[in-house]
């Protein structure tokens, strides 16, 4: 085709014909923003974004295909002309426009040729109101105790090896914009005064996300008796606070102690049963002590040397027939170290649990001792018992029975 005849056709088709078949129609208007590399769709758009990305889906007449013709137009801002007009399927094309970020929400409009064509709407998050819709949620102080880690309030100063901080962060949009905050984990020794800022940087993924988890460890291993604090600081805002307690092993070793007793019986084809009472003669093959240790210290995680000794009548020193290292926190904690055969158990009273030589607790292998009368009225005295919550439990139930049949 001639050029004079193409630009004349252009003309007629633009100028003449009725705007309903020259002009763009069928629109559709996406806003996203760019932040870190991140393309997001979530609105608002927050202040520290990269740029304001703007996309029209239009049906396209030929004479309308001119990506100069259009414009976005914002209050207080020249005209930002189309960055990119791509073709689509059928008639259908994608009109792209960036810009900066406004400072508060604006609403603009597309025009093709100065003619308006649909309104844009660019709503913009402050700061502030990002900092308010921030959460932080399930904050934790977490001890390295050798190989294990625990959640703790109190630990044992000789016995860390490393201070863990962790917490979950919610937001009520993605979180892109905590990158240029700056998140930090501060650990501050009230004992000392000293302060360690551990600066923590969120993955592509948990920016563009709306929760993410956290953690932070401390440079310095808290190895001498006091408290910490720890906090979590976004944009040097305080977000929460923490504290942990070092303590000496021996207020440690001074609050153990024991929650409860059963036993652990085993029949000859290995099925393991857990029980009140000790089993009855022949009615284990095996069977062994099962004591919950508990640290009357709140929050308290520390290591422990625990030892089982064989109560044997007559013995001044029980010997000793297991022991083992445990983590003891303020919950009971199962200590069940092993079995013996039942054959040896006629020999053996009872269990004791100690601790460094000093008795925790005990479950005694024999029958409670029952009184006998005499003929005068009075009772013998039973042989000496050493009583246990195990003896505690079988006399509150012989109470309740016998409670029971009187009424």
């Amino acid at each position: 085709m001639w050029p004079w005849m193409k630009r004349w056709l252009d003309w007629v088709t633009t100028d003449v014909l009725p705007l309903s078949r020259s002009r763009p129609h069928g629109q559709a208007v996406h806003t996203r923003y760019e932040k870190a590399g991140l393309a997001l769709y979530d609105l608002p758009v927050p202040w520290n974004a990269d740029a304001v990305v703007v996309e029209v889906l239009l049906k396209l007449p030929p004479a309308a295909r001119k990506k100069g013709d259009f414009t976005l137009r914002l209050p207080g801002r020249e005209p930002v002309p189309a960055e990119s007009l791509r073709p689509e399927a059928d008639s259908r094309h994608r009109l792209l426009f960036r810009l900066p970020v406004p400072a508060s929400t604006t609403d603009g409009e597309l025009l093709w040729k100065s003619k308006h064509l649909s309104r844009v709407s660019v709503p913009v998050l402050t700061v502030g109101e990002f900092l308010t819709g921030l959460r932080l949620t399930l904050p934790t102080v977490a001890v390295r105790l050798g190989a294990q880690t625990v959640a703790a309030q109190t630990f044992v100063a000789s016995q860390c090896r490393g201070l863990t901080a962790t917490c979950v962060l919610r937001g009520a949009t993605p979180l892109a914009p905590v990158g240029d905050l700056g998140l930090t984990a501060v650990f501050r020794s009230e004992r000392a005064g000293t302060t360690y800022e551990v600066p923590v940087t969120l993955s592509s993924s948990q920016l563009a996300a709306r929760e993410a988890l956290l953690t932070a460890a401390c440079p310095k291993v808290p190895r001498r008796v006091g408290r910490w604090a720890v906090s979590w600081v976004i944009g040097g805002r305080e977000m929460c606070v923490q504290r942990v307690e070092a303590i000496p092993a021996r207020r440690f070793e001074a609050s153990l102690r024991v929650a409860d007793t059963r036993f652990v019986a085993a029949d000859k084809a290995g099925a393991v049963r857990v029980l009140r009472q000790p089993p009855a003669t022949g009615e284990a093959a095996r069977v062994g002590p099962c004591f919950l240790v508990a640290s009357s210290e709140p929050g308290m995680a520390g290591v422990c040397r625990l030892q089982i000794h064989a109560a044997t009548p007559g013995e001044r020193r029980p010997p000793l027939l297991m022991e083992q290292d445990v983590l003891v926190t303020d919950g009971p904690t199962v200590f069940a170290p092993g079995l013996l055969d039942a054959a040896e158990t006629p020999t053996v009273g009872g269990f004791e649990l100690r601790h460094k030589g000093r008795v925790l607790g005990s479950a005694s292998l024999r029958p409670v001792p029952s009184a006998a009368l005499t003929a005068e009225g009075g009772f013998k005295p039973p042989p000496d018992f050493a009583w246990t919550p195990t003896a505690d439990d079988e006399l509150a139930e012989r109470l309740s029975r016998l409670m029971g049949g009187g009424s």
